[in-house]
């Protein structure tokens, strides 16, 4: 890094009065500085897989089985020097004595993962499988360090049954399937500073050899002298293991009047157990600890999805529909949470990464109202002025305090998610549409990043309270979050329900016999559509952002139109 300059022009000219006057600023650092880095990293995945297959009449097995290994192996430094003489040499050995720093660092992980599967069909009307991993991974001390993963799955094709052939010929396929399995996770996400909500962040790190009592190191000045230091970072838990998840399926499959009309359903349930969470909130925070991870946590998820559609033609006229659409919605056992919380606030029985809201009650129009007011807001303000916000007294003390707050059964995920799939054909002439919708989720949009840092939304600024329009239903702008309301209440949250018409394509293809006189053996002209029009109550964001501060790129309204050619 080497400091630099920038000219700017600020209105001024030379003596000709033509000639911007340009001045000149300096830029960068203070001095010449370096940092070099150097980094080796070695990855080995060595594996093997070894397929039986046999065929004895009308029964079929199928035997597979596998190993794979991984190591990762990694080295690294760096180093730092300032107040070089010069930038001519750019090297380390140039710099100055002052101020000079290096560092450095190893690390290691490995895996080992057995897996296999025994597979049994039956003139493809009975089918059976089982599958197993035996997983081993260096997240986890010797003794818990691998986990065993099994499942079943098996299916019946009642339409190959003589009872269903003779009595029910309509529907000419029809299969009745189910399955449990167990999946192991090793991954231990968030952050070591826990607040609610934060193991859903992108910047949490990945948790390793939580089994170690690992030290962290710093300095201390000793016999007036500055010495490296080491100290105990974290209680260590020797006792941690695999993650589980057991997922149980139930689905039918069919097909009616010879393939006009097929369907799928299924029924779903995963439940997560053994998950790996930090007992901090049950802990006073008094103890100093930082804890590691336990396998304390249990999260339920439910759900169905389904997908029906119909072909047909009329003539030249040849279409298809089909409807899909599938709902879940998970609930947590069990966690750590702080004892004597009231039960409307508790996570435990609802949705993971639900939060906890005043309930939005009103604005006080003026200062009548405020004079009229019979609640205690000391607990969250000490001036309530007209333009503030009303928040309703739930549990009934007569104060708004925290104990007002409410968790709500809602995250920044809908619950259901669907689609309308068109597809129409007449002679050349083809036409696809798509639309897609969801609901169930909802979305904190308030004013976090608005005032002296930014503007405000269209919405709140056109319908803010002023002393010109005194509203009872819209609060005063705030500054960022410089207000008791600014955003933790329920006037801010939108419903991210929305049915969109995400694509669509109209297509014209050139006949074969008018390509084959111009040696052309397929032509197909083409106009499309993307985002063509959305329906949502939430208009300030994309209703398919999860991002509370709008730091999300905006799906754009796209026309193409294009030609394909096949000689």
């Amino acid at each position: 890094e080497t400091p630099w300059y920038l000219y700017t022009w600020q209105g001024a000219y030379e003596q000709d009065g033509v000639t911007p006057q340009l001045v000149r600023g300096r830029r960068g650092p203070a001095d010449p500085r370096l940092t070099q880095a150097s980094e080796d990293q070695l990855n080995v995945l060595l594996g093997g897989v070894l397929n039986y297959d046999r065929k004895i009449g009308d029964h079929t097995l199928n035997v597979m089985a596998g190993i794979n290994r991984e190591t990762i192996d990694n080295e690294n430094f760096n180093a730092y020097r300032r107040y070089f003489i010069s930038t001519a040499i750019d090297q380390l050995v140039a710099g100055g004595e002052r101020e000079k720093n290096n560092n450095g660092g190893a690390w290691n992980r490995a895996r080992l993962n057995y897996f296999g599967r025994v597979g049994y069909n039956y003139k493809e009307k009975y089918i059976a499988e089982f599958l197993w991993r035996y997983d081993g991974s260096y997240m986890f001390p010797k003794d818990s360090r691998f986990g065993f993963s099994p499942g079943v799955l098996a299916g019946w094709r009642i339409s190959e049954e003589n009872f269903w052939k003779e009595n029910v010929p309509f529907v000419n396929y029809l299969k009745l399937r189910g399955s449990w399995g167990r999946m192991g996770n090793d991954n231990i996400y968030f952050k070591n500073n826990y607040a609610e909500g934060q193991y859903l962040e992108d910047d949490a790190k990945l948790q390793e050899y939580q089994y170690y009592s690992t030290y962290g190191y710093g300095t201390y000045i000793v016999d007036g002298l500055l010495v490296k230091s080491l100290y105990e970072s974290r209680v260590p838990n020797a006792f941690v293991t695999w993650e589980v998840a057991d997922n149980y399926n139930l689905g039918l499959d069919g097909q009616l009047m010879d393939g006009k009309i097929n369907f799928e359903f299924d029924v779903f349930m995963n439940k997560r157990s053994n998950i790996l969470w930090q007992r901090n909130a049950s802990i006073p925070q008094s103890t100093g600890m930082t804890l590691p991870a336990e396998n304390i946590g249990k999260v339920d998820n439910k759900g169905w999805e389904f997908n029906v559609g119909y072909n047909g033609a009329a003539g030249d006229f040849k279409y298809n529909i089909s409807v899909n659409g599938g709902y879940t919605k998970n609930k947590i056992k069990f966690w750590d949470e702080a004892p004597g919380a009231p039960e409307w606030q508790r996570t435990t029985g609802r949705v993971s990464d639900a939060q906890l809201y005043y309930i939005y009650d009103g604005v006080f129009r003026d200062e009548a109202d405020i004079a009229s007011n019979t609640l205690d807001y000391s607990a969250i303000t000490n001036n309530l002025r007209p333009g503030d916000m009303k928040y309703q007294d739930y549990d009934g003390d007569g104060k708004i305090t925290p104990d007002d707050r409410i968790r709500r059964d809602k995250n920044r995920q809908p619950t259901f998610q669907g689609g309308l799939n068109i597809g129409l054909q007449y002679k050349n002439f083809d036409l696809t549409v798509l639309f897609q919708g969801a609901s169930g989720g909802e979305l904190r949009v308030a004013s976090d990043e608005s005032g002296a840092i930014g503007n405000y939304l269209l919405e709140f600024y056109e319908n803010r309270w002023t002393v010109e329009n005194p509203s009872s239903e819209h609060p005063r702008i705030t500054d960022r979050s410089d207000q008791y309301y600014s955003n933790n209440n329920t006037y801010w949250l939108q419903s991210t329900n929305y049915i969109r018409l995400k694509n669509v394509e109209l297509g014209y293809t050139l006949p074969t016999r008018i390509g084959e006189k111009i040696g052309i053996s397929n032509l197909r002209v083409y106009v499309s559509g993307f985002n063509l029009l959305t329906f949502s109550k939430m208009k300030a964001y994309d209703p398919e952002s999860t991002n509370v501060l709008g730091q999300y790129y905006p799906q754009s309204r796209i026309l193409n139109t294009g030609l394909a050619v096949t000689f």
